[in-house]
């Protein structure tokens, strides 16, 4: 167990001081690492010349093991309270020093250093990329050491331009249209754009209309998030034409992707990677967006066409990872809402890339919705604090009828879906479609938004 133990804290070091010495950081360091939704690890690297830290980590959950076992006092660390965890890390010249600790998912957590070492701290799974912070950090919950929580330091090294945008439909996206939609309280818009039309001919990206509403929002004073579209709701092949073959009709009326096929994988990476780089300085150019996780197939029909749960959490991930990557400066907005058959790989993937500056939202800000609410919303509040949190109101949402008693209503208000989605759901951003008029009698539009838009233009 010891013997096994050594050899793990060997590689480790040598891995982690490879690592420094590549990623061009600061002699010695604490490395902070969200390994999965309840273990963390907090990792001091010795450097040239040895380092120490003495902190401490507030949960607001007991802890339920330390360095893998039952919490109780064992080396570097200490349980002052059945909350509080104590650490003292003294790597020697070259060594490493870490401890490792696990607490419920939606413990808030926060780090202080006690002994004011002064020593750089970066947050991620390795050096490479991490992120440079500070103590006191709040790991997890806006609250957890009374400041901002640890999603809006991130927010200091990518755009973070928060708050409300109107997300356009087709046939409602012109930047005529756009124009007239610039209202109070409006920061900017979510536009789509179709594969098809963008990669007409493979590895031949036509870029030229989101260079133009690019440098149209910029005169204007708007952020633009561009969705690339993989899926369709309608009579429409979403793929460029030489992928027609891995495009599928979905039960919502369109096609969808076969993303986890290794062509059509690599291809819309190379794709939106390439957006990414190509407009990343544009200061208007607030990121790129996925959409949602869900591929509105059924079970047989996906088996069909040779989906795995391993391969689509891969696929994700790499993108994911590789489009923050492409576009150092701007952001990532992930729709997520159903992973087929393995729902806990939300989780996973929000782990690994929170730390990214990847924002983690979805469509259809629903109350009353049984299936969001079992699958889909505890992930919001999981993951509150520790990335930006988006929600969309779709079109149908403008039409949803309370399903509860004690509403005066028959649908559920604008005001009530907003309050919803910043008490519930946590937003720092909220998008809106652009739905022109009504879909029933006594619904509303994207219209009926606007005075809470106007009132509210800062939440979260």
């Amino acid at each position: 167990m010891h013997y096994a133990r050594l050899v793990t804290s060997i590689v480790t070091s040598l891995l982690a001081s490879i690592a420094m010495a590549a990623s061009g950081s600061p002699d010695g360091a604490l490395l902070i690492s969200h390994l999965n939704s309840q273990q963390w690890q907090l990792r001091l690297i010795g450097g040239t010349t040895g380092q120490q830290f003495s902190g401490v980590v507030e949960s607001s959950a007991a802890f339920t093991a330390v360095n893998g076992v039952s919490p109780h006092d064992f080396g570097n660390a200490k349980l002052w309270s059945p909350t509080t965890l104590a650490a003292n890390l003294t790597p020697g010249p070259g060594g490493l020093d870490h401890v490792d600790f696990s607490v419920s998912a939606d413990a808030r957590l926060c780090l202080r250093d006690t002994g004011s070492s002064g020593v750089p701290m970066y947050l991620g799974g390795h050096l490479r990329g991490a992120v440079p912070v500070a103590a006191p950090l709040a790991l997890t919950g806006a609250d957890a050491c009374g400041g901002s929580p640890m999603a809006m330091q991130l927010a200091s090294t990518r755009k973070y331009h928060a708050g409300h945008y109107i997300a356009m439909l087709r046939d409602w996206d012109t930047q005529a249209i756009m124009a007239t939609s610039i209202k109070p309280g409006v920061v900017g818009f979510l536009k789509r754009y179709s594969w098809r039309a963008l990669e007409p001919t493979p590895g031949a990206y036509q870029l030229t209309q989101i260079q133009s509403d690019l440098a149209w929002a910029k005169a204007n004073g708007m952020q633009l998030v561009v969705m690339v579209e993989d899926k369709t709701f309608v009579n429409e092949l979403p793929t460029p034409p030489d992928l027609d073959k891995y495009a599928v009709r979905n039960h919502g009326g369109g096609y969808t992707t076969i993303r986890w096929a290794p062509v059509v994988a690599a291809r819309f990476k190379a794709l939106v990677t390439a957006i990414g780089a190509r407009f990343d300085s544009t200061s208007s150019f607030e990121g790129i967006a996925t959409e949602e996780t869900a591929p509105g197939l059924y079970h047989p029909v996906l088996l069909a066409n040779g989906y795995t749960p391993q391969k689509y959490l891969a696929v994700y991930l790499d993108l994911l990872t590789s489009l923050s990557k492409a576009m150092p400066t701007s952001r990532v907005f992930w729709f997520m809402n159903f992973f087929p058959f393995t729902q806990s790989d939300i989780a996973v993937i929000a782990s690994a890339v929170a730390p990214l500056g990847v924002l983690m939202g979805g469509p259809d800000v629903e109350p009353d919705n049984p299936n969001l609410e079992s699958e889909a919303y505890p992930y919001y509040s999981q993951f509150q604090g520790k990335m930006p949190i988006f929600g969309q109101v779709e079109s149908t949402n403008y039409s949803q009828l309370h399903l509860t008693k004690g509403y005066p209503t028959k649908y559920w208000t604008m005001q009530e879906l907003f309050d919803f989605a910043v008490k519930n759901l946590h937003v720092n951003y909220m998008f809106w479609q652009h739905l022109p008029t009504p879909a029933a009698p006594g619904a509303y539009c994207w219209l009926d938004a606007l005075p809470i838009i106007a009132a509210t233009p800062t939440f979260n």
